[in-house]
């Protein structure tokens, strides 16, 4: 009670009450991060845009502004943790940068690295900031261990993605050729052939000659199509039902073909253990990307964000 009576005592507690209410209602600004490089939001909006054939509405445009603030704040916090300092693949571009703006100078490599550091090369590198994005992102990974991913966590995702498992009908064939300039005799010898019986090996010695080769295992329509064009590909799935006989003639882009079918594998989904190491990585790709983004999100209210 002494204290409170006495002059320093009430000095004491005016003064811890201006700074409580200075803390309170004026707090420390946030340091500011963004808004993201407008060159690099550009050529990734231009690259998109070109993949999807159209304009990007702003959504799009968001997010990738959102990318670039993720990817500012990861090379941020790298850069105050040191990383950058003590990783020796950063160190050995750097080097290598400062090399090749003098070639002919003679230092030893401590030299030219504190000299990198202090041009501060090492932010102006588009290489080195991918870098230490990606070790910023497999130390936060590191951090929370290794999930557990259980059989049941894989059983469940393969039921949902049984769609995405769906293998298609798969054609090997093997076929003979003959361009559109081809003789009359040329093919009513290679007809008389096929009509006799001929195996693909002796029909091909009266065919002509293609390139992508004459035989062909387990590809589905859209790969034949790559192939041999979609007109191909439609009259191949109309004649091709059966095995072991001739098929054709079947046109293309090239020329006629006729085709000889070893085998047709009916669709099907593929097995729980085909997939299983896959969906296993998926899972963990997915946990990995959630760690990232809970760390971005919390780190980020640290921070003013400008987009």
């Amino acid at each position: 009670m002494r204290l409170f009576r006495s002059v320093w005592g009430q000095f004491v507690i005016i003064g811890l009450g201006l700074f409580l209410l200075d803390r309170t209602f004026f707090p420390e600004p946030k340091p500011v991060i963004g808004p993201p490089n407008a060159e690099r939001v550009a050529l990734q909006a231009d690259a998109l845009s070109q993949l999807q054939g159209a304009e990007l509405n702003e959504s799009q445009l968001v997010a990738i502004k959102e990318r670039e603030i993720r990817d500012e704040l990861l090379f941020i916090e790298a850069l105050d943790r040191g990383f950058i300092e003590q990783d020796q693949v950063v160190q050995r571009r750097l080097i290598r940068n400062m090399r090749f703006m003098d070639p002919e100078r003679n230092v030893d490599d401590q030299t030219l690295l504190t000299e990198a550091f202090e041009l501060r090369l090492h932010l102006a590198d588009e290489v080195i900031r991918r870098r230490t994005v990606q070790v910023m992102e497999t130390l936060i990974v590191a951090s929370l261990g290794n999930p557990t991913i259980t059989e049941q966590d894989l059983q469940v995702e393969y039921e949902a993605q049984q769609d995405n498992f769906q293998v298609p009908v798969r054609y090997s064939f093997k076929h003979v050729f003959l361009r559109d300039d081809a003789s009359g005799g040329k093919r009513s010898k290679l007809l008389k052939r096929l009509g006799d019986g001929a195996s693909p090996d002796q029909a091909r010695e009266v065919g002509d000659v293609f390139l992508a080769g004459y035989q062909f295992q387990e590809r589905s329509l859209p790969e034949i199509s790559r192939q041999f064009g979609d007109d191909f590909a439609y009259g191949f799935e109309s004649q091709a039902e059966s095995v072991g006989e001739w098929v054709g003639p079947i046109r293309s882009v090239f020329g006629s073909h006729w085709v000889w079918v070893d085998d047709i594998a009916e669709s099907r989904v593929k097995s729980f253990d085909e997939v299983a190491q896959d969906l296993r990585r998926d899972i963990r790709r997915a946990l990995d990307d959630r760690a990232i983004q809970d760390w971005v999100d919390s780190t980020l209210q640290q921070y003013e964000v400008l987009l």
